[in-house]
């Protein structure tokens, strides 16, 4: 018997469960993220019970067959302040596909967000590849709450040229990271290093303050607090914040997390996520990025990212050899309560998960 649920297994089998169905649906087409089990307790905020509403599933007797995943965050759109969430994740067991599962989980999705008032979904659909399962908005759903607002693509920076050569799909890909040999060298850092080092819990209130300075005046951020900003920069293994001090004052940091992605192979990429540098001059703030892309390389990542929404600093990137790349994406945002207005190809500050 079919039936909408939390999930109920363990972390393990979720991971074990998404990824072995995209491995079915795209291994050999495209590139995919491999989820697991430490990602999903460290986004998924796994040990807290009041988000467990966020992990809706859908059982055939005791088998899971669908999932849809989200994380709660407050937005910041225009001057008010509201309750949203990030959503991603929706798999379907491939021999259950074509039987409406996609808008029962989305039905119930509002559902659970109408019961406690928030107010904004924010995901994205992926059209990069035509094997992509993702919905586009031709074949909208029918739920007229779901808004393709506009296109993303990202920054991308080869660290590994011969790891990416080994790694992609394509071929242009797999060549342009050949030719990106001369600038994939890192320059030490030289006195710069002293002031750089890894984040503690500490530093919170001060890189609070910064990343709220940096994103105030956009017209859609999310709006960190101690908690969501503390568990993003400190919570997992897989995430690494490097800070620039002086004088027992953070003037900088970045945050990025690896992540497992298939192409040819596996292969590690670096995810730039919260990055706050307007108070760095620019020598500095290009000595933080280089530590930060070091730090990758010596995790193991090929590649560096960059969502390209707006709340990058555009010289900072290219000074750092990171190129633009076409949008593969339609950020999506659906709005539970009241809509909002934000301006299309209005720079924000978001996650992509």
């Amino acid at each position: 018997m079919i039936r909408l649920d939390d999930y109920q297994g363990s972390s393990s089998e979720l991971a074990e469960f998404i990824t072995s169905t995209w491995r079915k649906s795209y291994e050999g087409k495209m590139t995919f993220p491999l989820w697991s089990a430490e990602y999903f307790e460290w986004q998924l905020r796994w040990n807290n019970p009041h988000f467990r509403r966020n992990l809706i599933a859908i059982y055939d007797d005791s088998r899971l067959v669908a999932t849809l995943l989200g994380s709660e965050y407050s937005f910041r759109c225009g001057n008010e302040i509201l309750p949203g969430s990030i959503w991603s994740w929706m798999t379907i067991d491939p021999a259950y596909r074509g039987q409406g599962f996609a808008k029962l989980l989305n039905e119930e999705r509002i559902r659970r967000l109408k019961d406690r008032h928030i107010d904004l979904v924010v995901s994205y659909r992926y059209f990069g590849s035509k094997s992509s399962l993702a919905e586009r908005p031709h074949r909208n759903s029918g739920d007229n709450t779901a808004k393709f607002h506009n296109k993303v693509g990202f920054w991308v920076r080869v660290l590994n040229p011969q790891g990416v050569w080994d790694w992609s799909l394509s071929s242009a890909a797999a060549w342009g990271a050949k030719l990106t040999s001369p600038w994939a060298p890192l320059p030490k850092l030289g006195k710069e290093e002293k002031y750089i080092r890894k984040a503690n819990p500490d530093d919170i209130p001060q890189c609070l303050e910064l990343i709220h300075e940096k994103t105030n005046s956009l017209p859609l951020a999310i709006h960190w607090d101690q908690e969501t900003l503390s568990n993003q920069l400190l919570g997992s293994s897989l995430s690494t914040t490097l800070v620039y001090e002086r004088e027992e004052k953070i003037e900088g940091f970045i945050n990025f997390h690896l992540l497992t992605s298939f192409s040819k192979c596996e292969g590690q990429m670096g995810l730039l996520d919260v990055m706050s540098t307007q108070r760095l001059s620019s020598h500095k703030s290009l000595y933080l990025m280089y530590a930060v892309m070091q730090e990758m390389l010596n995790q193991g990542a090929i590649v560096a990212l960059k969502l390209r929404s707006g709340d990058e600093d555009l010289l900072l990137m290219l000074r750092s050899y990171f190129a633009p790349r076409a949008p593969e994406s339609h950020l999506v945002l659906q709005w539970i309560g009241q809509e909002r207005e934000v301006p299309k190809n209005a720079k924000t500050h978001l996650l992509w998960r």
